[in-house]
């Protein structure tokens, strides 16, 4: 009996941390201290604490002859109580679900080996304690649930040298695939925002040229790009790499991993401020990319519309190029409005095209420039980089235009979003007739400069909108910056989640009406 109680409430504790799990894995499998992750465990503690009621409430029955299968109808509570915690937290679970991807089942059951085995000890010392001829070996199991975040950090530290060694075993066979060609030329694309526009429009470019296959989606990790390479067709002839980077090094990695021969630098802001510590560490975070191709002997491209990728052009010693606002090629007569942008894009040896994209927004044109650069420099001509030009489409979630049959415009800019980009988008938005009306959550991983960024963010909503719907933990700072740019109060609806801002709408949309949705938060937060 004790090996059945302990197996099963290590099975249980199992559903009960799920959607911990399902945090978790969004997080990249760190423990990155994110408010729904600490509210959860708090969450799961203090159903640890109810359990531990119940359980001695049984006990003290039980000791007094009243009750002779009180294990057993604990045992029953116990799983009543887990199916009811999984389920009461399903309305709020994570809107990315959980993935049993490898790397989850191996974790579940580390877990579960752990679980069970703090299960086995607890009944073991509960077997100890004796009341009337009968022994209370349930008595110390509500303590697993108590601990359960506590087990959940454990078994994450247990997992992560396995964890590391799995990785070394892919990426070593993805360096072997990518060897093998020797011929592939690799492109890797970085910074703060843009990578996987720049990197889509680069693609749909070099195509016009070369067979080009790209990391799909927002694959920019050591593992993300090693699944990538694993479904490189074998006449691959040019591999564009996104680059990802929430720390100091771990660009490096992705360099060791791709080797690149071709840097993009696509832009550099106070984004992930809470993991990288400071801008500086950004900066040099996606300068170990352009300073790996330089000591090799690549070229890099640096998008000089922005100010730090300029620093970081004058700091780089090898074969650099500047895209945009002084630089070699760039884009001039930018006209942009709600139907997309026309533009002429100028070139290095001094031929010029005029380019029509369907892509909404003037940072668009620049992510454009950038990828034209590199495709000219690669030999494609300007004038079948314009053609493919007119045929980009937007990135989903990215400005992306949403058919509706209510006659409401809306404009879906939902993926996390950082300043720069925050700021793109409410200026396409002023380019449309109508009604304009924001539904924003907010910057995140903006680190101690989160308020203050936020607050701006609200101020640039007042400028560009009719209607503002704040969302979430940073709704306040926003709200307050909109006042304070003359914003009406009876314009600005605070609400505490995404269901209570759709409830919104269906009351206050009205055909005519263009509605942006900007930064949809990351599920930790």
């Amino acid at each position: 009996m004790e090996w059945f109680e302990a197996a099963l409430n290590g099975a249980l504790l199992c559903l009960v941390s799920v959607r911990l799990l399902n945090f978790y894995q969004l997080g990249g499998y760190r423990a990155d201290g994110s408010k729904k992750i600490k509210r959860l465990a708090l969450s799961m503690s203090a159903y640890g604490a109810v359990n531990a009621l119940a359980a001695y409430v049984t006990y003290f029955v039980s000791a007094a002859g009243g009750l002779k299968y009180g294990g057993h109808f604990y045992v029953l509570f116990c799983i009543l109580g887990a199916v009811w915690f999984y389920f009461a937290h399903k309305d709020r679970w994570a809107r990315t679900p959980l993935k049993f991807t490898k790397r989850c089942v191996r974790f579940c059951l580390v877990f579960f080996v752990l679980a069970t085995a703090s299960c086995v000890a607890l009944c073991a010392a509960g077997r100890l304690v004796v009341v009337n001829g009968v022994r209370f070996d349930f008595a110390f199991l509500p303590l697993a649930y108590i601990l359960s975040p506590a087990l959940f950090a454990l078994c994450a530290a247990i997992s992560h040298p396995i964890e590391q060694a799995v990785a070394r075993i892919y990426t070593e066979g993805c360096k072997k695939a990518l060897d093998a060609k020797t011929d592939l030329v690799r492109i890797g694309v970085t910074g703060s925002y843009g990578k996987t526009g720049v990197k889509n429009i680069l693609a749909a470019f070099l195509c016009e040229k070369y067979r080009v296959y790209a990391t799909p989606a927002s694959y920019n990790t050591p593992m993300g790009i090693c699944i990538s390479v694993r479904d490189m067709p074998d006449d691959t002839q040019v591999f564009v790499a996104e680059m990802g980077a929430k720390r100091k090094g771990d660009v490096s990695l992705l360099c060791d991993i791709v080797k690149p021969a071709i840097a993009v630098i696509t832009g550099i802001a106070a984004q992930h401020l809470a993991t990288f510590g400071s801008l500086e560490n950004i900066i040099a975070a996606k300068s170990e990319l352009s300073d790996y191709v330089a000591e090799r002997g690549g070229k890099s491209y640096f998008n000089t519309d922005n100010d730090y990728c300029k620093l970081m052009y004058r700091e780089n010693a090898g074969e650099k190029y500047r895209v945009g606002a002084g630089g070699e090629c760039f884009a001039s007569h930018i006209r942009t409005g709600k139907d997309g942008s026309e533009f002429t894009l100028v070139f290095s040896g001094g031929e010029k095209v005029v380019c029509r994209t369907p892509l909404l927004g003037a940072h668009n044109v620049s992510n454009i420039t950038l990828a034209a650069a590199v495709a000219y420099g690669m030999g494609v001509s300007p004038e079948r980089i314009a053609a493919a030009a007119g045929r980009l489409k937007p990135v989903p979630h990215r400005l992306e235009l949403v058919p509706t049959d209510n006659g409401v415009t809306v404009i879906d800019d939902g993926y996390n979003s950082n300043e720069q980009g925050a700021r793109a988008a409410l200026q396409v938005l002023k380019s449309f007739d109508g009604r304009r009306i924001v539904a924003c959550q907010g910057l995140v991983e903006m680190g101690k400069s989160g308020r203050d960024a936020n607050f701006a963010l609200g101020r640039e909503i007042a400028f560009a909108a009719d209607i503002a719907v704040l969302i979430g933990p940073n709704a306040d700072d926003m709200r307050q910056g909109a006042l304070s740019a003359g914003m009406k109060e009876t314009d600005v609806f605070v609400k505490s989640n995404l269901a209570a801002a759709q409830e919104l709408f269906s009351h206050i949309l009205r055909r005519g009406d263009v509605l942006l949705i900007e930064n949809d938060l990351p599920d930790g937060y």
